[in-house]
């Protein structure tokens, strides 16, 4: 079994040194029976099918078989015009042992929310699901508190009974502390799942359309045991098309968050692609990006799982103008099987040019450029071993202050990650 670091630690990960090794092997007198995920986030806006209108916000995950372990991620603020308007959000995860086994816990809070031009209210929503799982049994919940909720005008307690649905006619439905438990005693395995309100539109509301679904507070727990072959592997990934931050000793300041990142759930998509689509980016000074799509897909059985993520980027303009494309695109690829184990990263550029000099369409991987003055340019970095793939198609390390940047800002353009849990 291999160590993970969590999903959203990419960004350290990435960050501190290229694309590090992220399965490591676990200490002796780690715990090795049971494989723990959990995630939570802010909002995420879903249209009909399977296509992401608007991803996790404040998305938080962790992954791993060792305790104890934790993640976290925060946010400012987050806005969708007319459909979400959220304050400070604060996501993550905390793994401890519990007994002869382990206990994940994922939760999330929100400060200040508004949906659909303020027909929804609250001044704090803070949701946590729990799973564990040892000698003595299996156990899971979601819990929920609101702080001043109102529906349509009418007010709701702290505390709300389970799956509670309410409509405000001809708008929306919604359900309040939705929640699930799921568990399979024969494959010690649970899972459970939450979201403070799960809104579905009866009617369209600025670019969403009828029928779209708006999630706040969505979290999850999962625990699956090591080594059960009746068991799926529990699978991970994630792409996203731009970020900017800098080292902090084992951390990393995060200067520009991700942009249009798709993550995967560890029990896969089954077979259905999720995406993320993106008019443009802008990071003021370091990146102007066109059309973006990252996506993410993921089959897993027993015997058999199966993971792509990738991003495709448009019109890319870093540093201004220091290097230009007219398009990036990545793909990570993983498949596990008794028969094979296939784990791929490819990296295309079109029209790449770095300070003047013009790149092939299929560089090598893990190219590198000096420029003097600016500092370190990667392309096609890549990092591929059994049962997980990573690729960062551009990648720009700064030794010098400029461009408002610090010294040490590390720019990502066009990364994906695709792992099984092996």
């Amino acid at each position: 079994m291999r160590r993970l670091v969590s999903l959203l630690s990419v960004s350290a990960l990435v960050a501190s040194a290229g694309i590090a090794a992220v399965a490591q092997p676990a200490s002796a007198a780690d715990p090795q029976k049971y494989t723990y995920q959990g995630s939570s986030g802010g909002s995420q806006i879903t249209a009909l099918g399977s296509t992401i209108s608007s991803g996790l916000t404040a998305s938080s995950n962790l992954s791993d078989s060792v305790v104890p372990n934790q993640s976290s991620v925060s946010v400012a603020s987050v806005q969708v015009a007319g459909l979400v308007d959220l304050g400070a959000i604060t996501s993550g995860q905390q793994a401890v042992a519990s007994g002869d086994g382990v206990k994940i816990t994922s939760g999330v809070k929100i400060a200040g929310i508004s949906l659909l031009g303020g027909a929804i209210k609250a001044d704090a929503i803070e949701s946590t699901s729990f799973a564990s799982a040892s000698s003595a049994g299996l156990d899971g919940g979601t819990s929920t508190t609101f702080v001043r909720l109102t529906i349509g005008g009418k007010a709701y307690p702290l505390n709300v009974p389970p799956n509670t649905k309410v409509e405000i006619p001809g708008l929306v439905e919604v359900v309040i502390n939705e929640q699930r438990v799921d568990k399979s005693i024969p494959g010690k395995t649970v899972r459970t799942r939450g979201t403070a309100l799960h809104l579905t539109l009866l009617k369209q509301q600025g670019q969403a359309p009828a029928g779209a679904e708006i999630k706040l507070n969505p979290t999850q727990a999962l625990i699956v045991p090591i080594g059960d072959n009746a068991t799926p592997s529990a699978v991970g990934g994630f792409a996203y098309a731009t970020f900017a931050g800098i080292a902090a000793g084992d951390s990393i300041k995060v200067l520009a968050q991700p942009t249009g990142i798709v993550m995967l759930p560890s029990t896969g998509t089954d077979g259905q692609e999720y995406s993320v689509t993106i008019a443009a980016a802008n990071i003021p000074g370091v990146a102007e990006v066109g059309a973006i799509t990252t996506r993410a897909n993921a089959k897993t059985i027993p015997g058999y799982s199966d993971v792509t993520t990738g991003a495709r980027l448009a019109k890319i303009n870093l540093l201004g103008g220091l290097i230009k494309a007219d398009a990036v695109d990545v793909t990570a690829h993983v498949t596990t099987s008794a028969a094979d184990n296939v784990a791929e990263a490819t990296t295309n550029l079109v029209n790449l040019v770095v300070a003047g000099k013009k790149i092939p369409i299929n560089v090598a991987p893990n190219t590198q450029i000096y420029i003097l003055g600016i500092g370190q340019v990667y392309i096609n970095q890549q990092l591929t071993k059994p049962g997980y793939s990573a690729v960062v198609g551009l990648r720009v390390t700064l030794s010098t202050k400029k461009f408002g940047l610090p010294i040490g800002a590390d720019i990502h353009v066009g990364v994906a990650s695709s792992y099984v849990f092996i």
